[in-house]
């Protein structure tokens, strides 16, 4: 007998449970349960507590969150209505040819459609019930259709063994770029219902004849024919006797006293300004990707020659990813590089060498998936673009599995990072590889510890402010948030992270403490480029790639870069035992399931403090000096320029 809410006992230990979320074609809630791992019965009343206060707050998100925005489901519906249009054109003359007669045909199509209709509402598990039944007849189905309905129900149920397309769906997600969630999932289970039930339900259409588009077709041709004939009409014999050059035709056409017929927005550039807008507004892109999306917005019109919406095409979308690939990796990069035709950028990249050319598979990635958001959005004001159907085929697949595309530092690696002159005294500040008496405490010397203690990405590090390090019950952490320096890679890096002793004995919170005094906002104030575009990161990597270099010489063939931080402590935390959803809350990755991602709470700091703590120290050569800031950021003096990352050695990585 259970003796407090959602508590059950399974042999000697104690387990919480509860149902969350109903999953598409159930009506019951989906249950969960966990175990708390622990045989005292207080010790389980009191976690049981804190687990149901969380699972309501799920309970709360999950109801007012909207997975999928107007225009992807506008996008999901319109391409699941358009192939099955297709596919069902086909099947009427197929059927046609075999003798099914107009009626046959109209009638199986409604009745399927209906039975996808209430599936689009109810799921999978759809049934006719009273009140189906009264809404059926009201539109005009007979009892004897009804009962088919149902019994279409029932088949389609048992056939699909209770379970949705759920490749199909992915997909559909996949193409609009959308998440890829349960809920989402489940979402686009309804859409895809539904373009199916309106394909299938515009019965007069391929039955009796009701080409709608034709219609349309001939009007817009008599409206263009009558234009040019009126336009004719009223333009002087004398200068239709002679020939007009093409400026003298278009003046002639606009001082015509024909008004121009009322037209949507054509500038595909124009267009894609009014998305970047909207997007600012929302708050869904901030300055850097509204300037991405700009950039990639003006090659791609470069490239198809033509900034009207009549000249984009699916291949048009293929025919961009094969120019990135052709391109020099340096393009777009600097400020005066679309001043140079296309065609003198793809002559210059015959000249360079193979790994100097063409975007990288994340970069390519980015590029395409924006510019299908483009794409999506133009169609969604009233473009249709021929046979759009996304940019998922083209997509790199990375090769192999994500752990093997870089390698952990090893123990030996790590000693030798941190005997470096940098932590043990160098020459100078201009000098810092070169062994002296000076210490130096500054993004170089502070970064890679942060790195290893905390499992922090270089940019969330490099971009921490002063007003992210802050103190929770006796325990310091960063708090790791988007800002205006930087954003995060996706909304589960939102994170908090605490110091573990290491950290403060190495002086963290006494730099913090002076650079803050110093009236500064961001932590590491000397990593602001001259130029606001060139990511913080990527100045701190032109000093870190020299103390690599020379602590780790092999570290280019060995597929060693400063993620290898991340790598080495994950692995740390693994051979520990820590937790894989708590190595997850550290890292900031989603679970390994939907049980993991959603239901288990965030971990307490000091959970998480005791996991980091289980972490080898490999600084402990390093003493424990006086704080002594950089010259320049003592003169608050500026950046005078940034060599961006790109003009050094060696692949991207965050």
């Amino acid at each position: 007998m259970r003796v407090v809410q959602h508590v059950f006992r399974r042999g000697a230990v104690y387990w919480w449970r509860r149902r969350l979320l109903k999953k598409a074609g159930e009506r019951e809630l989906a249950p969960i349960a966990i175990s708390l791992r622990t045989r005292d019965l207080s010790k389980a009343r009191t976690i049981a507590a804190h687990l149901a206060v969380a699972s309501d707050g799920i309970l709360r998100q999950e109801e007012g969150r909207e997975v999928l925005s107007p225009v992807q489901v506008r996008s999901m519906l319109e391409s699941v209505a358009r192939t099955h249009l297709a596919k069902l054109d086909r099947l009427a003359a197929l059927e046609t040819a075999d003798g099914i007669t107009a009626d046959d045909g109209r009638t199986s199509d409604r009745i399927m459609g209906w039975a996808r209709r209430l599936q689009a509402s109810q799921g999978i598990a759809a049934a006719v019930g009273d009140a189906e039944r009264g809404v059926l007849a009201a539109n005009g189905l007979s009892l004897e259709e009804i009962e088919e309905v149902n019994w279409t129900l029932n088949l389609l149920r048992k056939s699909s063994r209770g379970s949705s397309p759920r490749q199909k769906l992915m997909a559909l997600l996949e193409a609009c770029g959308a998440p890829q969630g349960e809920g989402d999932i489940q979402q686009a289970e309804r859409i895809y219902y539904r373009g199916q039930a309106a394909a299938l339900l515009s019965v007069d259409r391929r039955w009796s004849g009701e080409y709608r588009e034709d219609d349309k077709l001939i009007e817009q041709l008599l409206s263009d024919h009558g234009v040019a004939s009126r336009v004719m009409a009223t333009t002087p014999d004398a200068l239709r006797e002679r020939p007009a050059s093409r400026a003298e035709e278009v003046a002639t056409v606009a001082d015509s006293s024909v008004p121009a017929p009322s037209q949507k927005e054509t500038s595909i550039t124009k267009l894609s300004e009014n998305l970047i807008k909207e997007k600012a507004k929302l708050g869904e892109w901030n300055g850097k990707t509204q300037r991405q999306a700009r950039s990639l917005v003006a090659t791609f019109v470069e490239m198809i020659g033509d900034d009207h919406v009549r000249s984009l095409a699916q291949s048009r979308v293929a025919e961009y990813r094969s120019l990135l690939l052709a391109l020099p990796r340096t393009y777009g990069k600097g400020q005066n590089d679309r001043k140079t035709p296309l065609s003198v950028w793809l002559e210059r990249a015959k000249a360079l060498p193979e790994n100097e050319v063409g975007r990288e598979p994340g970069t390519l990635n980015r590029h395409l998936t924006q510019l299908q958001e483009v794409l999506v959005y133009i169609e969604a004001c009233g473009h249709k673009i021929p046979e759009f159907s996304g940019v998922s085929k083209l997509l790199s697949k990375k090769k192999g599995r994500a752990r093997d595309e870089r390698n952990p530092f090893s123990p030996e690696d790590l000693a030798a990072i941190f005997r470096q002159p940098p932590w043990t005294g160098c020459e100078s500040l201009e000098n810092r590889l070169v062994s002296g008496v000076m210490i130096y405490h500054d993004a170089l010397s502070i970064v890679p510890y942060l790195a290893r203690y905390t499992l922090g990405r270089r940019e969330e590090l490099c971009g921490l402010d002063v007003d992210d390090v802050l103190e929770e019950g006796g325990i310091p952490y960063i708090f790791i948030r988007p800002n205006e320096h930087r954003t995060l890679k996706n909304p589960q890096s939102k994170r908090r992270i605490p110091l573990v002793g290491e950290v403060v004995r190495l002086g963290f919170l006494r730099y913090r403490a002076e650079i803050k005094s110093l009236g500064y906002k961001l932590l590491f104030p000397e990593l602001r480029a001259a130029s606001d575009r060139t990511p913080l990161g990527d100045v701190f990597y032109g000093d870190w790639i020299k103390v690599q270099d020379q602590a780790v010489p092999k570290a280019a063939e060995e597929r060693k870069v400063f993620h290898s931080f991340r790598k080495a402590g994950g692995a740390d935390l693994k051979d520990a035992g820590v937790a894989s959803e708590l190595r997850a809350d550290i890292l900031g990755h989603g679970g390994d399931n939907i049980t993991e991602e959603r239901y288990v709470s965030s971990a307490k700091l000091k959970q998480m403090l005791e996991a980091l703590e289980k972490l080898p120290i490999v600084t402990e050569q390093i003493g424990s000096k006086e704080i002594s800031l950089r010259r320049d950021i003592l003169q608050k003096r500026q950046r005078p320029s940034a060599r961006p990352r790109r003009q050094t050695k060696g692949a991207r990585e965050s």
